[in-house]
């Protein structure tokens, strides 16, 4: 007989959260001297929990004062990230190229905040109903005789059941180094390309968002052997749906898509709406409520100037190798308009100068006062077209300054 079920595509679906979970771990061999006694940890990907729309890691992350680089950043990096891509700014007016936003968060270290924390969450309400279509359709399957669908569907509800019995026997753990005492301030840029976000805050807080990652810990090691095992319990009962489901009469494969769509149905919901509590929960546990502002402007080069008026908030004076450092990683560097812009900005930032620029920089011409600090701008004759450009960088500052001081 032609069964209803025969295309390993209905098989997959039957598969839930719990089955992607188990296949995920890793066991970890050491003893976390941090948890309770004979503890064993196992990793998980926290894009399973954690998952970022288009990112499955926290994007680039540099260190202002610190000197970090980090290529990859943690999932509340990534977490952080998309809150302030979504979030909406205040759309700055200027040179119109390709808009690039800016935002500042100020994060405040919570008094919760530990190197290790751990959440547990509990099943929402909602989750018996999966389980009952389940065992009333494999009940149904047993009065009438479709012994092949009852197997498969009682095998389900035991290899699932089991799976999420040992695997909410574990606590989900938050962890990040702890900074050493004396440690510079942890400020520094998050993104690269049309979202930037300035980390402000002590280096604890900045390493919680940076470096923090996920794992699941359980108490014993039976606990983590007899995960590993539901494992295997998953991938062999998808083998012998494939295999017995298409043996059953129609009536049976009926009962067994029914406890599917059910199943799948909850795992869409489950995968959406609960994720976002527990992603939420977890942020808030971690980083509070962060202070946000967004800007918005209309070309990279105002934005890269605002960062650095926000960074030089408050720090006098200002270092001007870090910040043409910050600029170099952001801007063209060794070109010599940008080159000759990059010092004229740098010299005022860290002399306490306002970016206002007069006809002496706009027409590449410095007075004798100002020869000694801009020895560049003497050296190097520029075309017209350089001129002109050195003209749009400078208003470029310019607007950068106006919108930090009206938003101050």
């Amino acid at each position: 007989m032609v069964g209803l079920v025969q295309h390993p595509r209905f098989i997959h679906h039957r598969e839930t959260f719990s089955t992607s979970l188990a296949r995920s771990i890793i066991s970890d061999s050491h003893v976390n001297p941090r948890s309770s006694p004979r503890p064993e940890n196992v990793y998980i990907d926290p894009a399973l929990l954690l998952q970022h729309d288009g990112w499955s890691k926290g994007p680039v992350f540099k260190g202002i004062y610190s000197g970090t680089s980090l290529h990859e950043t943690g999932p509340l990096a990534s977490l952080l990230m998309n809150k302030c891509i979504r979030m909406s700014g205040t759309r700055v007016e200027g040179r119109t190229t390709q808009p690039v936003a800016v935002t500042v968060a100020k994060l405040e270290q919570k008094p919760s905040l530990q190197p290790q924390m751990r959440f547990h969450h509990s099943p929402p309400v909602c989750a018996i109903i999966p389980i009952a279509v389940s065992l009333a359709t494999c009940a149904i399957c047993g009065l009438y005789g479709e012994w092949y669908a009852f197997s498969m569907i009682l095998l389900g509800v035991l290899a699932r059941g089991l799976t999420c019995v040992f695997i909410g026997s574990g606590d989900l753990v938050f962890d990040h180094p702890k900074s050493a005492e004396g440690s510079p301030p942890g400020d520094g840029i998050l993104g690269c390309d049309q979202e930037l976000v300035l980390l402000r805050g002590n280096e604890d807080v900045v390493n919680a968002v940076t470096r923090g990652r996920f794992f699941y810990s359980f108490e014993s090691k039976n606990a983590c052997q007899m995960v590993e095992l539901c494992s295997f319990l998953l991938i062999a009962q998808a083998i012998a749906q494939l295999i017995c489901i298409p043996q059953s009469n129609l009536f049976g494969q009926l009962m067994f898509v029914l406890s599917i769509a059910t199943s799948w149905v909850y795992n869409l919901w489950f995968l959406s709406f609960d994720k976002v509590e527990v992603r939420r929960e977890i942020f808030h546990s971690v980083l509070g409520s962060p202070g946000l502002e967004k800007f918005v402007f209309q070309n990279r080069s105002s934005a890269v100037v605002f960062l650095l008026l926000s960074v030089t908030e408050g720090a006098h004076p200002a270092d001007p190798e870090k910040l043409k450092k910050i600029m170099d990683g952001l801007l063209p560097s060794d070109a010599v308009v940008w080159e000759m812009w990059k010092e004229i900005v740098i010299e005022h930032l860290t002399n306490g100068r306002p970016l206002h620029f007069d006809d002496t920089y706009r027409n590449h011409l410095v007075s004798p006062s100002d020869a000694e600090s801009n020895s560049v701008l003497l050296k190097t004759p520029l075309t017209d077209t350089e001129a002109v450009l050195l003209k749009t960088l400078l208003a470029d500052a310019e607007t950068a300054c106006a919108a930090f001081r009206s938003n101050k």
